[in-house]
């Protein structure tokens, strides 16, 4: 890509006036802080650079190709039609002159007309609001989204605390029904068993639930919980809900 650099500049000024169809004159007073293009080129020269073989093996290392150097001399001709957009102030000697705005407003010379000069600053505002409006709705996609997923992740943390208390008061239930379940005895009595019904995923714990609507049963509440997408080891099937496993 191509890549210009100022390597020496250099700007006179001298006051001039500005004469409207009245003969008003209206001196222009800073005109260098002044935006807008308000001058002409009226030189332009192009000076081709010479390579030698230092100049290549820096090009080379640097990855940059110097083309050359554009000398141009930009100036106010006399008699140049300028619109002058600013403050005009009243000088002690009675002359009205021309100057940027103390409230820190845009100042402008131009060799456009009024009309152009405003619709093209028009133009650039429209610009600005249409780019703020959309920053504007774009953040607030981006905050609706992240308080969607805040949302979605309460909603499954609301869901998997009732799931388990529900699954608890179950598991309690059951024990008031059948007491001998707890014993030692019944503990005791089952080392096999409980063996050959471990759980399929950390095969440590016991199968104690039942996942539908598949109705398969083969992983303990522990592991239920942390599967990630909740959906059945064996069959791949959508988990709805989980009941306890009985062992009678």
């Amino acid at each position: 890509m191509d890549n210009e650099r100022v390597l020496h500049e250099r700007v006179n000024a001298v006051p001039f006036v500005l004469v409207g169809s009245d003969e008003t004159r209206v001196k222009v007073l800073y005109p260098l802080q002044a935006s807008g293009v308000h001058m002409e080129i009226t030189h332009e020269k192009f000076h081709q650079v010479n390579y030698g073989l230092g100049d290549i093996v820096g090009q080379y290392l640097s990855g940059e190709k110097l083309k050359g150097q554009l000398e141009t001399e930009e100036m106010l001709k006399v008699g140049t039609a300028v619109t002058g957009i600013g403050e005009v102030i009243l000088d002690t000697d009675g002359t009205l002159c021309l100057r940027p705005p103390p409230n820190g407003s845009q100042y402008f010379l131009s060799i456009a007309d009024f009309d152009t000069l405003r619709g093209e600053q028009e133009s650039m505002t429209t610009g600005w609001k249409a780019l703020t409006i959309t920053f504007a709705l774009v953040g607030a996609a981006i905050l609706l989204w992240v308080g969607r997923r805040y949302y979605y992740h309460l909603k499954v943390r609301w869901e998997q605390d009732h799931e388990r208390r529900e699954f608890e008061r179950l598991q309690a239930e059951a024990t008031r029904a059948h007491p001998l379940l707890t014993g030692p005895e019944a503990s005791q009595g089952r080392v096999e068993e409980r063996i050959e019904n471990t759980c399929v995923i950390c095969l440590s714990q016991p199968r104690n639930c039942i996942l539908l609507d598949c109705g398969h049963v083969c992983c303990c509440y522990s592991c239920y919980q942390a599967l990630p997408h909740r959906r059945c080891p064996i069959c791949r099937q959508n988990i709805s809900r989980v009941v306890p496993l009985y062992h009678i």
